[in-house]
């Protein structure tokens, strides 16, 4: 090979080198720029991938703070309020904005998420897309959210939605708004929170479902109509619109429903009553599906009272308690306060005055609020009679909840045949009970018969002869004296 020839072979060879060396290294920088988000940047103010994440929620009442936390892990929460069990939190990863991922590994990560809010995620129609699974969490009895294993859930990094999804037994006035918080969280000067501490508040109400009974309407006697008013909170156990309202009243055997009301709603239009004869229960039922009536008048918090009005028919023990359910949107009903309407028998042993076994049928007694009432014989709260045991009772009201006894007035209106009618007014107290604590023990005297005629007999000859025998001896007696004074 010529000299010339060598030469041109030469620069050949460097050229197709050098277009080798060129496209190596493309695609060297093309396999970079490729594997640029799995190969992170590592260095002390770096985030370290492989270090493991955690979210702490923490639940408590009260008024929401003005100022956010930094995600530290508080070590005094004496000023923060009740920690709240059973608060359900949902904790969502947020994967997407549009077509770009959000990985927080790589700047453009960060860049997609500057300045977001948790209503960017939630709007209808939004560009951020969420992923799954979704990681729900309950709050304990220290306010802490677990899993169900009782463990605070461990998550790969990356940024999450969390919301509050259920309330429990507790009645949230202020539900939390949803919030953004990424894992690791950045804490500046180029320091990154791997343990995450939030802690939500809620206002809460308090209020608890309510019954109360009054004291009868239309007497104190069996029959009598005994009204209970029950409060009810509208108190859903999640966020969201009200989707139902049941109020069940399961009432006492002793007791007959006779009718109700709720303020301000009407029945038929606003709610319907079902009375279940088998069990005794009577259930209201707002309406739905119907817009401005039923359910669709009732938010959060609002109060419903109902009046409900029963008829007392026997005694039992004397006792008698109630006490309502309120469901709101299903679930557990919240039972409301549970109070009594009180009932005892007052007795009374009739009998022959001089002896007790002698007992006395048809005594009849009137019962009195008052003395005055009693004295002038008006306005008597109930009779009775005794019977051929000379007993005579009747049942009646002594008061509501812890009041378990009441004073009457007692008066005898009728006595049996053959007897002095006892006219006194006697003061007695009645105690709640099946049997009356002490049975009132009122005698009566016999009625005085007329007077007899003389009854004739041989004594009363005898002594009529003897009478006049000694007449004469006297008269004789008194001559023979003259005489002898004569002389």
């Amino acid at each position: 090979m010529t000299q010339a020839g060598k030469a041109s072979l030469a620069r050949r060879l460097a050229a197709v080198a050098g277009a080798l060396a060129v496209g190596i290294m493309g695609l060297a920088g093309a396999s970079l720029a490729a594997n640029a988000t799995e190969i992170p940047v590592t260095g002390v103010g770096n985030i370290e991938p492989a270090k493991k994440t955690s979210l702490s929620i923490h639940k408590y009442d009260g008024n929401p703070s003005q100022e956010p936390g930094d995600g530290s892990k508080l070590d005094d929460v004496s000023g923060l309020g009740n920690p709240l069990k059973g608060v359900e939190f949902t904790i969502t990863p947020v994967t997407d904005k549009g077509d770009d991922e959000i990985n927080l590994h790589t700047p453009e990560g960060w860049d997609l998420i500057d300045g977001i809010k948790a209503e960017d995620v939630t709007a209808p129609g939004s560009v951020y897309k969420l992923g799954s699974p979704a990681t729900v969490v309950t709050t304990d009895e220290n306010g802490v959210g677990k899993l169900a294993d009782g463990t605070v859930p461990v998550l790969p990094h990356g940024l999450y939605l969390v919301t509050e999804t259920g309330y429990g037994d507790n009645t949230i006035k202020t539900p939390t708004d949803p919030f953004l918080v990424t894992l690791p969280l950045p804490q500046g000067n180029g320091k990154w929170l791997y343990d995450v501490h939030a802690y939500p508040k809620n206002a809460v109400d308090k209020t608890v479902p309510t019954k109360e009974v009054k004291d009868p309407t239309d007497g104190v006697t069996i029959g009598s109509t005994v009204q209970w008013t029950i409060k009810a909170p509208v108190q859903p156990n999640k966020p969201g619109a009200i989707t139902s309202f049941v109020i069940s009243d399961k009432l006492d055997p002793r007791l007959a429903f006779k009718d109700l009301t709720v303020e301000g709603f009407a029945e038929g239009t606003d709610y319907t009553v079902a009375v279940d004869d088998a069990t005794n229960t009577v259930t209201i039922t707002f309406v739905t599906g119907q817009p401005d009536v039923g359910v669709n008048k009732l938010k959060a918090g609002d109060l419903v009272t109902v009046t409900l009005n029963t008829t007392v028919e026997s005694l039992g023990n004397g006792v008698i308690p109630n006490e309502a359910l309120v469901f709101t949107n299903g679930g557990d009903g919240k039972a409301t306060t549970k109070p009594t309407s009180n009932w005892g028998p007052l007795e009374v042993l009739k009998y022959a005055k001089g002896d007790k076994a002698k007992t006395l049928a048809g005594a009849e007694f009137a019962v009195y609020a008052s003395q005055a009432d009693a004295a002038a014989g008006t306005h008597a709260v109930g009779t009775f009679a005794t019977g051929a045991d000379g007993k005579g009772s009747i049942v009646l009201f002594v008061g509501n909840d812890s009041d378990t006894s009441e004073v009457y007035y007692l008066k005898e209106t009728k006595a049996p045949a053959g007897y002095v009618l006892d006219d006194r007014v006697r003061e007695v107290t009645v105690k709640a009970g099946a049997a009356a604590t002490e049975v009132y023990e009122i005698d009566n005297v016999q009625q005085d018969h007329p007077n007899l005629p003389l009854t004739g007999a041989a004594g009363t000859v005898l002594m009529t002869v003897g009478g006049l025998t000694l007449v004469l001896v006297g008269a004789g007696a008194y001559a023979l004296a003259r005489r002898r004074s004569a002389r």
